[in-house]
């Protein structure tokens, strides 16, 4: 089954960041999830509200559907595209509470935007790399090497830059809100960048699996922590002001 809460940040032609779950795996009962990434964190244990039905989420694990009646309250429950509550009765599951806004959404907006800033960044150098490997062999013309990574580079480039602009006028409009996103995601200080990637759970074959067999080679044998990765992002913003 496709959970809408198992998603990714993308950005559409006007530069709106949406979540999508585009090419990503079903999950079935017994498979491991993905409960935490860079943009969310829906801890180890809650219940997704799908399609009308309740499926429980246990140590990370999609263990079993249940009814209403089986619910343990208090209980956080996660439904639509990422929406999180914590409940503590029946009564907030009517379709009222359910439409509320969920809580930590400025985290989330925070996650998105530095996961796509990374993703972005990875995407860009991993192009360079092709064209300089496939171009080296068999051409020594500077400038049409340096015209092909422009021209090849040039709208995940215009994207960065987008994310950038984002990024920044979030965290000077919330200036609280790296902490409290840090707060959120409750990382570990050597919590590694590869394993809070979705993209693991892409089919194979598609783009976005091919970049993280790309990534975990080197990855693992050089870890990047997301604490270490944010502060640099946010001091390379400020160094630019």
């Amino acid at each position: 089954m496709i959970f809408e809460c198992f998603y990714y940040p993308t950005l559409n032609k006007h530069g709106e960041v949406l979540k999508s779950n585009e090419n990503l795996i079903e999950f079935n009962l017994g498979d491991i999830v993905p409960t935490k990434t860079l943009y969310y964190n829906y801890g180890k244990n809650f219940a997704i509200y799908e399609n009308s039905q309740f499926f429980i989420v246990e140590d990370s694990i999609l263990s079993k559907t249940t009814t209403v009646e089986d619910l343990k309250f208090p209980l956080k429950i996660v439904f639509n595209k990422g929406t999180q509550l914590k409940i503590f009765s029946c009564e907030d599951l009517s379709s009222i509470r359910l439409l509320l806004k969920g809580e930590y959404e400025k985290e989330k907006e925070l996650g998105e935007l530095f996961c796509l800033s990374f993703m972005l960044n990875r995407k860009i150098k991993n192009l360079q790399y092709d064209i300089m490997s496939d171009l080296t062999n068999s051409s020594r013309d500077f400038s049409y090497i340096n015209d092909e990574l422009d021209s090849r580079t040039k709208i995940l480039l215009e994207e960065l830059k987008m994310v950038e602009r984002k990024f920044y006028n979030l965290t000077i409009e919330n200036p609280n809100l790296k902490n409290s996103y840090l707060d959120y995601m409750n990382f570990s200080n050597k919590e590694d960048m590869l394993e809070l990637s979705i993209s693991k759970y892409f089919k194979e074959g598609t783009e976005e699996y091919r970049h993280y067999l790309l990534s975990s080679s080197v990855w693992k044998t050089k870890p990047i922590y997301p604490k270490f990765k944010l502060d640099n992002l946010i001091s390379s913003y400020n160094l630019r002001k």
